[in-house]
């Protein structure tokens, strides 16, 4: 590759990354009803027509900015199981606290990746089929290996982390309710960090009955 095409495509890549940054930052601020190619394409100085150079619709776009969150989430996900000392248990413990962390820092943003749907569209595009989160399957791939190496009972690891994988997303989206807003009615649950706390640990009981002893 010659030197010229070397910072064209690096020019590129720093330009979707822009594109990328600005829309989830016009989503996160101004949601569904400020999201749209003309707002993105006013905010970074240039024309509909060359953003869409970049991406063919608000959906391609959206597929984008999630791709990219979840490509980060999933990387973080993967290091703390590559560099974890302790156990099994430990481990799926961390992970949960990180679900609970990362919503909370910016709940729009989990939102996005996780549960609201993508804009409409005639088609879909490129980025929507390339679009794959490993989330699940990395929590699936820390199960698998721990019943390879026997320390899990007989259990279906897959119907195990899909198991896990709903009970801290449900409590994920629970600690941000109206239940623990202060002030309603339902504000004696306590605090969500009380809550989460306590999901966690039941779900470790619940672990530590598939861990061989």
């Amino acid at each position: 590759m010659s030197k010229t095409r070397a910072r064209s495509e690096e020019a590129k890549a720093e330009k979707m990354k822009k594109i990328i940054e600005t829309s989830r930052e016009i989503f996160l601020t101004d949601g569904f009803k400020g999201f749209s190619m003309r707002t993105v394409a006013n905010r970074l100085g240039m024309s509909q027509t060359n953003l869409y150079n970049y991406w063919s619709s608000k959906r391609e776009l959206w597929y984008a900015i999630i791709r990219h969150d979840f490509k980060e989430f999933d990387e973080a996900l993967k290091g703390m199981a590559e560099n974890h000392k302790g156990t099994l248990v430990e481990l799926l413990e961390k992970f949960g606290y990180f679900y609970f962390k990362f919503a909370g820092e910016n709940f729009r943003r989990y939102q996005m990746m996780f549960v609201l749907p993508p804009p409409p569209a005639e088609s879909v595009g490129p980025t929507e089929l390339e679009f794959e989160p490993k989330t699940i399957e990395t929590l699936v791939v820390v199960l698998r290996n721990a019943d390879e190496a026997g320390t899990l009972k007989e259990v279906d690891v897959e119907k195990l982390a899909l198991y896990l994988w709903s009970v801290v997303h449900g409590a994920t989206y629970v600690s941000h309710s109206v239940v623990f807003h202060p002030g309603t009615e339902m504000s004696y649950f306590g605090a969500a960090e009380d809550f989460q706390r306590f999901v966690i640990a039941l779900l470790k009981e619940q672990l530590n009955a598939f861990v061989q002893s």
